[in-house]
């Protein structure tokens, strides 16, 4: 696992999971956030929520204040029509960050768009009873194939890739999951959508949470696991 201290953003393409505690205690100077940013946050009723959340605005600050030397506080985003974050002035930057069971998930590129996705793990879910509702018919009938114990990792698996590829298109959770058929290539999954062919893939975290990247094809991404 990768030092959080040692991490930075020289561009290209770069996908980050880190758990949401070690990246709230990098120094203070490196995490303040705008005010509207703060006060965005501060609405979520979940204390857990603003936390994982704060940590994740904050690497994502980090990260940016490193590569283009500023202050990351002095770092306001905007937002597109779907909701999207970027950041004014910066046309060949794209990124996107995710949370969620503890983890957070920063994509950062300079070659093309990208989107990033982590999803918990320990959470009790019924897959059998969601999975009509995300899954396409194809995939679904390849998940009611599998062993009954191994359907838990694989719809996780899935649900995570398509959040990643979603939010790489910018469609979000607007899209209808059924409709998006992941092609398998190796450990890897190929999607072409919103004019974009994508490539991504997945890995399971230490405490079995699953980290979703996806950048457009033929884009070298780094991809690292910090702590």
């Amino acid at each position: 696992m990768t030092a959080l201290s040692d991490l930075i953003f020289t561009g290209g393409a770069l996908a980050v999971a880190v758990p949401a505690d070690a990246a709230a205690a990098l120094p203070a100077e490196r995490l303040i956030l705008p005010p509207d940013e703060e006060a965005r946050i501060a609405r979520f009723r979940q204390a857990q929520d603003r936390h994982e959340r704060a940590a994740a605005h904050g690497l994502l600050r980090h990260l940016l204040g490193s590569w283009l030397g500023r202050d990351p506080g002095a770092i306001v985003l905007e937002r597109d029509a779907g909701g999207r974050p970027f950041l004014p002035g910066t046309p060949d930057l794209d990124f996107n960050l995710s949370h969620g069971g503890g983890w957070i998930a920063v994509g950062l590129s300079t070659s093309g768009r990208i989107g990033v996705d982590v999803e918990g793990a320990a959470r009790p879910v019924d897959w059998d009873g969601v999975a009509p509702i995300f899954l396409h018919p194809a995939e679904l009938a390849t998940y009611r194939g599998l062993p009954a114990g191994a359907r838990p990792r694989r719809a996780l698996e899935f649900w995570s890739v398509k959040e990643a590829c979603l939010k790489a298109t910018g469609e979000g959770l607007v899209a209808e999951p059924r409709s998006v058929c992941l092609t398998q290539d190796g450990a890897a999954w190929r999607l072409a959508r919103a004019g974009l062919s994508l490539l991504a893939a997945s890995r399971v975290l230490p405490d079995g949470a699953r980290f979703a990247w996806a950048v457009e094809e033929g884009v070298e991404v780094a991809v690292v696991v910090a702590g």
